[in-house]
């Protein structure tokens, strides 16, 4: 499927592609589905769309765990095209006035966590190069970077005992053994914080600051008991993996079992009439 919308590119650059993506999305009428998970993102508007509105089938969407203060705006559009949606914080439902709240949604752990003493700087498809400059300063003698769209090699000549890859298949392995975690705003902060029980910096870059309000990363940060930075130094990132390690993890399910369970009795309920 084609992705509409690519991050951080003006909604008018990818005209053509919501056009191919809609075209795409025909051929989904064609089969039976009891229900469609949307996750949220541009991606899944098409599809969602024409689902339901040609065929009439439920739509779930989760919004985004790092919403407070304003909706995830793909979210929003398939909530007035008909869809339900799975809330992660009781404070989403001044957004979503028919919403529910499932609690904080996150991936659940395929490694059994331990302790290999890097330091996992993850920052999603963007990267940012703020961090990776200051990260590069330090003196950890060990540190696994996920640079994502940004070039890794710039980095390796520096730090030769480092890990540097743009992505990877499996950051859960990264995850499960890493000592901190430094990352981006989202559902791998979650995930590092709640299913590994890892210490957990959030750093908000200049890249990000389009995607999310700064006071609802702020508040995401305080609700994983996690460190938020939005001054990238080196002095600023120890200091925050120093706190971090000191702070003790939250008692949160996971709400994706809650969210399981309402899908599954509401299909049941639609089968039975």
């Amino acid at each position: 499927m084609e992705l509409p919308r690519k991050p951080l590119e003006p909604i008018y650059y990818g005209l053509h592609r919501w056009v191919k993506a809609f075209i795409e999305s025909t051929s989904f009428i064609k089969r039976d589905y009891d229900f469609v998970f949307a996750s949220g993102s541009n991606f899944s508007i098409p599809v969602s769309t024409m689902l339901k509105v040609l065929r009439g089938v439920p739509i779930y969407v989760l919004e985004d765990v790092n919403r407070f203060s304003k909706p995830a705006k793909a979210v929003k559009f398939l909530e007035r095209v008909g869809a339900k949606v799975l809330l992660q914080w009781d404070e989403q439902r001044e957004l979503y006035k028919n919403g529910v709240v499932v609690g904080v949604v996150y991936e659940p752990p395929l490694y059994k966590p331990r302790e290999e003493g890097y330091v996992l700087v993850t920052l999603g498809t963007l990267g940012s190069r703020d961090v990776f400059d200051a990260i590069i300063k330090l003196n950890y003698e060990k540190a696994v970077v996920q640079t994502g769209d940004i070039d890794p090699e710039v980095y390796k000549d520096e730090k030769p005992n480092w890990v540097f890859f743009k992505y990877t298949e499996d950051l859960h392995k990264w995850l499960a053994g890493a000592s901190v975690v430094i990352t981006h705003p989202g559902t791998t902060a979650a995930t590092a914080r709640l299913a590994y029980g890892k210490p957990v910096v959030i750093v908000y870059t200049k890249r990000h600051s389009t995607l999310y309000p700064l006071n609802d990363v702020a508040r995401l940060a305080e609700k994983l008991n996690a460190v938020f930075v939005c001054e990238i130094t080196p002095k600023t990132l120890v200091d925050a993996v120093e706190m971090a390690i000191k702070l003790e993890k939250p008692t949160l399910g996971n709400g994706a079992f809650k969210a399981s369970r309402l899908i599954y009795k509401e299909c049941l309920k639609t089968q039975a009439r």
